[in-house]
């Protein structure tokens, strides 16, 4: 079996990848290891610059008719701070179980396929016995196939059958940070980041689900890599779902060009690189400030057009 591109991983970023791909007139197929629908530890929030990758896919009215929640605002607590930040454009609210089946859903995903194995022959790659021009990692963030500088910090998700109306709840506190967000069905997805050292306090409630270490950046590597493969943003700027599908985007739109001048694998990544890098820097660098010197001081001191692009 042959084919122009395989995906490793077929969740957001890998799934937005296949559709894009499948666009562009290339033939590309997601290998992905679980089923869906399933649950994953994510915050649920779709930002203003994710819903507009949902309209992009042409998914936007499938979502909407699923259930999403309007988000207006952000209720920010954090050391004796409480403030509430409007958005200047509404986001979404959505249980990553929800969406992650719509994007998979009639795309080439083959589902409950764990890839064991890739090879380099002659030019091209050898993904568990398939063979094609162009390998693309979307395996995530505790994937084995892009290395990660880890970190000592977790996640940890799970849902209250009640809703939290339309204000993304946020909350800073000594072992971490994060909050809560309405989905559909009337219930609230809530999703913390906690260091390990205070994991086994935060695990009382019998449905969370945990994952980690997390890792923000990753180390050079053999691959093109889209979504947490590439590095996690931090989870309080809101844009992880964003980052996923718009990576996932853009590598296929490089490499449907790539394949068709016969440019190699080499050129290839390094011209997704440059853009990813190009498109993300800001945000990451908001992000790695915000972890060094507080949230506390974004709020205080940071004018309200930062706070507010932080999450679109």
């Amino acid at each position: 079996m042959n084919h122009d591109v395989v995906i490793i991983g077929g969740s957001l970023a890998g799934a937005a990848c296949a559709r894009e791909l499948e666009r562009l007139g290339i033939d590309a197929i997601a290998l992905e290891r679980d089923r869906f629908p399933r649950r994953k530890v994510c915050g649920g929030f779709l930002s203003a610059g994710a819903v507009e990758s949902i309209q992009r896919l042409g998914l936007l009215h499938e979502v909407l008719n699923a259930g999403a929640v309007e988000v207006k605002c952000a209720r920010v607590r954090a050391k004796g701070i409480d403030v509430e930040i409007p958005f200047e454009r509404p986001g979404l609210g959505i249980s990553r179980r929800t969406l992650d089946e719509i994007l998979a859903c009639g795309a080439r995903v083959q589902q409950g396929h764990h890839v064991y194995e890739i090879e380099r022959s002659n030019g091209s790659f050898i993904v568990d016995g398939i063979r094609c021009l162009v390998v693309i990692d979307a395996s995530g963030k505790l994937g084995r196939f892009t290395n990660r500088e880890r970190v000592d910090e977790f996640g940890i998700q799970y849902e209250q059958p009640q809703a939290v109306g339309s204000a993304l709840e946020f909350s800073f506190f000594e072992d971490g940070y994060g909050g809560s967000v309405s989905v559909e069905g009337g219930r609230s997805n809530v999703c913390f980041l906690i260091k390990k050292h205070a994991l086994e306090k935060y695990l009382h409630n019998p449905d969370c689900l945990v994952t980690g270490p997390l890792a923000y950046d990753r180390l050079p590597g053999d691959f093109i890599a889209i979504g947490d493969a590439a590095g996690m943003l931090d989870p309080f700027c809101g844009e992880g779902m964003r980052h996923a599908m718009d990576s996932g985007m853009l590598a296929a739109s490089i490499v449907a060009a790539g394949i068709k001048r016969h440019a190699t694998y080499e050129e290839m990544k390094r011209q997704y690189e440059s853009e990813w890098e190009r498109r993300w820097a800001f945000k990451r660098a908001v992000g790695l400030a915000l972890r060094r010197y507080g949230f506390r001081t974004m709020l205080r001191f940071g004018p309200p057009w930062l706070i507010n692009r932080m999450w679109d």
